[in-house]
């Protein structure tokens, strides 16, 4: 009777630890840990700390997605140091919002050669619905349009208002699109919506009439000839210390990037830094690789491709094969 009792207990003991180790290995799977022991998984979701802070490498940071995933973010960056993000979704684009310098990091898009056509123009933004609400802003008053421009209302206080903008031609600045209005003529809401203010920056006049729009006329020929590309642009700070606009101190960047990818035939991209200035230069003058704009702008672009992919198209730079 001792000895089946004994046998009992050691048959309880084995099954008892049998279930913890498979009930522990369930939660370590479930919440991966890094080497500095914190959680692997709220590091990555937080979007603003560095790869090689969360003890990963920069290849080693994003979870992989399926092709068609893959396919259709392309052109969804990553910020890879700490700063202000919030991410808006519209009809034409992506942007993630800084509500330090009340604009965008970056906003990002997938320009088809459909997109690059349609009956909308910016001569009849706003565009009202049968109910009188703005197209894919809402109800609107004088407060919150001004001509064709709209304040973005999913944006908190302080953030660019109309009155921001009353003295930027004194300081040889306009609306400067990131996604241009060109880009969005296929939808009344998408063009509409590349009319909020979150979609632009204080660009000086002559760079945005000149070498920034003979740079947007030439995505859109790229895209006509490929069928599509994908493409990231943004404001460019260099220093602390920033030229404000306006009674909210809207910061006026010191240059704008702007990356295309093209993964038609033999992938390849372009990387561009335009400084805010009018100065007139070939469009060669701008170019460098994906890899030295990510240098100077703190974002990982294209970051959903295939690592070989990746390393590859962003390490390389030119114009003569697109």
């Amino acid at each position: 009777m001792k000895n089946k009792k004994g046998i009992g207990l050691k048959l309880q003991h084995v099954v008892m630890k049998r279930v913890c180790c498979v009930f522990l290995l369930a939660v370590v799977g479930a919440y991966p840990f890094t080497a500095k022991g914190g959680p692997a998984v709220s590091l990555l979701q937080s979007g603003n700390v560095p790869a090689e802070k969360a003890g990963l490498t920069k290849r080693e940071k994003r979870p992989r997605t399926t092709e068609t995933a893959q396919r259709s973010s392309y052109e969804i960056p990553r910020l890879t140091v700490r700063r202000s993000e919030q991410i808006l979704t519209r009809e034409g684009y992506t942007t993630s919002y800084n509500a330090q310098t009340k604009q965008a990091n970056w906003v990002a898009w997938h320009l088809t050669r459909e997109h690059t056509e349609g009956a909308f123009r910016r001569k009849g933004v706003p565009y009202y619905d049968a109910d009188g609400q703005a197209v894919g802003i809402g109800r609107v008053d004088k407060e919150t349009v001004r001509g064709c421009y709209f304040v973005d209302r999913s944006v908190k206080r302080p953030r660019q208002e109309h009155s921001d903008w009353s003295g930027a031609r004194k300081q040889n600045l306009n609306h400067g699109h990131l996604c241009p209005a060109a880009d969005n003529r296929w939808s009344k809401k998408a063009m509409n919506q590349s009319f909020l203010l979150t979609n632009m920056c204080p660009q000086d006049i002559d760079l945005n009439a000149g070498d920034w729009e003979k740079l947007e006329r030439r995505c859109r020929g790229w895209a006509k000839h490929y069928g599509d590309v994908y493409i990231a642009a943004g404001p460019v700070f260099y220093g602390r210390s920033r030229q404000t606009m306006g009674k909210n101190r809207i910061a006026v960047p010191d240059a704008f990037f702007k990356v295309v990818l093209c993964m038609k035939g033999k992938p390849k991209a372009l990387g561009f830094i335009y400084p805010n200035d009018g100065t007139p230069h070939p469009m060669e003058h701008y170019v460098m690789t994906v890899d030295e704009v990510e240098r100077v702008t703190g974002i990982d672009f294209f970051a959903q491709l295939p690592d070989n992919i990746e390393r590859t198209v962003e390490a390389t730079a030119d114009l003569r094969k697109w």
